[in-house]
């Protein structure tokens, strides 16, 4: 009876130690402003992303870099976690067997046998995938994927717990033939057969302890080490956020603390609980346009500052509330707890303020442990959400803590104070007079307002960039003369309309956001405004997503999806098609944050008689244009990222690149420039495009007004 009482106590320790542990690691994350953790919510679908994701491993599976094919290198550690869950049947019946010694598995006959074999099977695959993984950290040295003493510390442990369930079992199987526990197992116990019994029980019990000792050491060593996303993970997947990506929440702009993240425990309960959730696979940082251009930011890096920021300042914080418990002045605040804790023994209040120096003395989290450099880095594309095979939300981390720099430290980049003195006096982050129909000068027919249409089927949504730069005037009147042509009901809001906000709100000044998003929703609801359409895939997002925030809610659509539309309906004749080859750029804010892959490839492949060829980073894995987040406005240090994506379009050997957003236009025109390749590249908007192969829309508009031919007289 001695061995199940010594286990049996070592287990009682264990967990009781580790829930320790997990109800700690709890405490950090509630102290989030904000709980936003809804367990209930949308419950079949949560339920279902787990099984999914957690236990299906679908994103793991997924390449983990630009330059990473699918296989092996992004799949072994599909077999490690699905081999431990298989495996955690055996360890539960080890614990369970370790405190009653008669139990085992075997009374379930037949469903045994296949559950001994199973396991025994995937402990050799673990072990074989311990080997790969080693290998490949030592040897082939993945970018962010380094040989550390915590990855070794992991990869020893596991080992040990694979090689001693074959050690207890293999001897099992050399003194008891009449039993088998799988094919590894018993060919292991058939060579071992015949030795000396007293030296194959020795080695039993030696693997048997081992093993204990190991399961035992590993669950309380799992809060410390990089392995915390085995507890972080499922709890992430399943809290999610199900909604519309890239929404940004609206601010309360008369309470002072909510101006953005300033300290962590600003961030919601979920955001919080990102960091346990984090895999530490890279994918986030491998897919960064900006890590990828040399800029100081890798969103890995940047959720293991928050999670070490999170876990710090919260024991310091756990053990300060502790303290004030003590103290008998945990509910009291300001003038009153300082009062009363004067009443408190020396040494208490000794305590009490040396953890509140200690907090003091720490940096703060925005410019201290995350510097400025790397939140301004960020072009908001989305690609490290769209790949993290946990649900991590970076993006909006990072736009908050910037919200917090401009609202409550007026710290930002010197072209971002300049951009936001435009906007708040012109209306566009150009700075140019505000005359928004100048672009619309000589058509041959004039673009009607709302007044002049006042009920139109779309309000056309013109944006900044279409008013005010000259590049993109030429695709905004392209695409009315498009829809003039297929005979659209539209009309525009004119001089009423102003900046989106984008611009303010992605750079981090919510104020001027706000001012721009209720003055744009007042006068499209003046107008009646049930449709828009826009160009710009920013305009598209911010209207779409979050004019609901202030009382505006619209059917919003994206030119290319109105161009694909009246294309299909026949409502656009193609005269000539275009000849030239042609590749696609996603527009990040189209594609990732909406989902809008297939409308513009319809309107391509409507027009174009030449090939459409498409890029190697394409759709949800599509490469930045580098002017997102603010960027545009902002200098750029280093490889840019315009000239990254342009040299990829470039070596594709297509002679059209169409685009889909007016930011997009402007950017990988540059970098055509800048290759001085101008000659061998058009970079053309979809509505420039479809536009080129309307040759006889002049002529079909000079036809349809001309006057009806005189009967011919008797």
């Amino acid at each position: 009876m001695i061995k199940p009482v010594i286990f049996s106590l070592l287990l009682v320790v264990a967990t009781a130690v580790f829930l320790s542990s997990v109800v700690r690691l709890a405490r950090y994350v509630m102290r989030g402003n904000k709980n936003d953790l809804k367990p209930l919510d949308n419950l079949g679908t949560r339920i279902l992303s787990v099984l999914i994701y957690f236990f299906g491993q679908k994103k793991v599976g997924e390449p983990v870099s630009y330059a990473t094919p699918p296989g092996i290198t992004s799949k072994h550690h599909l077999f490690i976690f699905w081999g431990f869950l298989i495996i955690t049947i055996g360890t539960v019946e080890f614990m369970i067997n370790g405190m009653i010694p008669a139990f085992s598995l075997r009374f379930l006959g037949p469903v045994a046998t296949g559950l001994y074999w199973s396991m025994d099977i995937f402990n050799l695959l673990v072990i074989l995938m311990l080997v790969y993984a080693l290998v490949r950290r030592v040897v082939f040295k993945p970018r962010l994927i380094p040989m550390s003493v915590d990855a070794g510390l992991i990869l020893l442990q596991i080992g040990l717990l694979m090689i001693s369930h074959f050690g207890m079992h293999s001897a099992h199987v050399a003194l008891h033939p009449e039993e088998s526990y799988g094919p590894i197992s018993d060919l292991l116990g058939g060579a071992l057969r015949g030795g000396n019994p007293q030296v194959l029980s020795i080695v039993g019990e030696v693997s048997y302890w081992t093993h204990a000792f190991i399961l035992l050491f590993f669950l309380n060593y799992l809060p410390f080490s990089k392995h915390i996303h085995i507890l972080g993970s499922l709890p992430n997947i399943y809290f999610r956020e199900l909604g519309q990506k890239g929404v940004m929440p609206k601010l309360n702009l008369d309470d002072d603390n909510d101006w953005g993240v300033g300290k962590i425990e600003q961030f919601s309960f979920k955001s919080l609980l990102d960091q346990y959730a984090c895999t530490e696979c890279a994918r986030c940082s491998n897919f960064c346009p900006a890590f990828n251009t040399e800029k100081p930011l890798s969103p890995m890096h940047l959720i293991h500052d928050l999670k070490h920021e999170m876990m710090e300042r919260g024991a310091l914080n756990v053990q300060l509330t502790g303290l004030y418990k003590k103290a008998g002045v945990a509910d009291k605040k300001g003038d009153e707890q300082t009062s009363a804790l004067e009443k408190a023994p020396e040494e208490l209040r000794k305590q009490i303020g040396e953890v509140k120096t200690k907090l003091d003395e720490m940096p703060p989290l925005v410019g201290g442990r995350i510097k400025d450099e790397t939140l301004w880095a960020c072009t908001t594309c989305g690609a490290c959400q769209e790949v993290c095979p946990v649900f991590i939300n970076h993006p909006l981390k990072i736009q908050q803590m910037k919200t917090h720099l401009v609202l409550s430290e007026s710290r930002m980049p010197v072209e971002l104070q300049r951009t936001f003195q435009n906007l708040e006096r012109r209306g566009n982050p150009w700075g140019a007079a505000d005359e928004r129909m100048g672009w619309a000068e000589n058509l041959e027919f004039k673009v009607p307002s709302v007044e002049d249409n006042p009920e139109p089927e779309y309000l056309l949504f013109v944006g900044c960039a279409a008013a005010f730069d000259d590049r993109i005037k030429k695709s905004m009147r392209a695409l009315v003369e498009v829809l003039h042509a297929a005979k659209v009901s539209f009309a525009v809001l004119g001089e009423k309309e102003s900046c989106s906000g984008d611009p303010a709100r992605r750079a981090g000044n919510e104020m001027i956001f706000q001012e721009q998003a209720q003055a744009n929703v007042e006068a499209m609801n003046e107008a009646k405004v049930r449709k828009v359409v826009t160009s710009c895939p920013h305009c598209f997002h911010t209207i779409k997503n979050e004019y609901p925030q202030f009382g505006g809610t619209y059917e919003v659509v994206h030119h290319s999806q109105l161009l694909a539309k009246l294309l299909d309906e026949k409502k656009l004749e193609i005269d000539q098609k275009i000849n030239s080859k042609v590749t696609f750029h996603d527009s990040c804010y189209l594609g990732r944050w909406n989902g809008v892959y297939d409308a513009p490839r319809a309107v391509l492949g409507a027009v174009a008689n030449g090939d459409i060829v498409e890029l190697p980073r394409r759709k949800e894995r599509g490469f930045c244009c580098g002017a997102g987040g603010g960027r545009m406005w902002q200098e750029e240090k280093g490889p840019r990222v315009n000239r990254n994506r342009t040299q990829e379009i470039l070596d594709s050997g297509a002679e059209v690149a169409a685009v889909a957003c007016p930011f997009c236009t402007i950017m990988i025109t540059d970098g055509v420039k800048d290759a001085n390749a101008e000659e061998k590249m058009q970079v053309l908007d979809i509505a420039e495009v479809v536009r080129k192969s309307l040759k006889n829309i002049a002529a079909k508009k000079a036809e349809q007004s001309a006057p009806a031919d005189p009967p011919p007289s008797a």
